[in-house]
């Protein structure tokens, strides 16, 4: 199996977070793709398998940013990775379906997070092992979807949030949705706050996680069902 990597001497390498002979394991079984990202999203290191998964060569990946590889799709997964630098916890069987630029069809992956961090104790890097699986059938009424829309799964299908169930949000929580459905970006809501960009990635990522979104979409629609905002 071929790996590359960009792993610059004095950040982390895997052994930090796994055992030995379980990313060794992982790292020879074909079926499982390994690739490593830093905060900027650009890939730093990955397997064949995730190469043959974006039908994308190894050395086309490196130092790249994943919506150049992934096109669409990291609009939808890159918020799960920055909720692991966000609070260094892991997240596992993250099931994302969606289309790949290089590949037709929708292709179907369950993907382990996990944070990769330096010496003092920061999340520099977060890793991913991914794993190909089949399509499920295709159900004889099925629900309308856009070309290029993704699923991420957290254990079970995601849907739109379901208005007649409002989630507990706390008072900030409720603060940044409103914000977001009123159309303000990152920078806005900081300043609107009094807060860093990145604790508003963070609140963003828990949000979608918390609602089970898939888009900041079905955070304005969550946003307007439940009178966070009106219009």
């Amino acid at each position: 199996m071929q790996w590359r990597d960009t792993q610059p001497q004095g950040l982390p390498q895997f052994s930090s977070y796994f055992p030995r002979q379980k990313l060794l394991a992982a790292l020879n079984d074909s079926k499982v793709g390994v690739v490593i990202c830093d905060r900027r999203m650009r890939y730093k290191a990955l397997n064949g398998s995730v190469a043959e998964i974006h039908n994308v060569p190894i050395e086309a990946h490196l130092g790249h940013f994943t919506h150049e590889i992934i096109g669409g799709l990291a609009e939808k997964v890159v918020p799960f990775w920055e909720n692991v630098f966000a609070t260094g916890q892991p997240l596992n069987n993250l099931e994302v379906t969606g289309h790949l630029p290089k590949r037709s069809g929708v292709g179907r992956w369950i993907e382990n997070l996990f944070p990769l961090k330096d010496d003092r104790g920061r999340v520099a890097q977060v890793g991913c092992f991914v794993i190909e699986i089949t399509r499920p059938p295709i159900s004889s009424t099925p629900s309308p979807t856009l070309a290029g829309e993704a699923t991420i799964e957290a254990g079970h299908q995601l849907s739109s949030p379901d208005p007649s169930r409002l989630t507990p949000l706390s008072p900030r929580e409720r603060e940044v949705i409103r914000l977001v459905a009123e159309g303000k970006s990152n920078k806005e809501i900081s300043s609107h706050l009094a807060i860093s960009v990145r604790t508003v990635e963070t609140y963003r990522a828990r949000l979608m996680l918390k609602l089970h979104a898939t888009s900041v979409a079905q955070l304005v629609h969550y946003a307007i069902r439940n009178h966070i905002v009106t219009i």
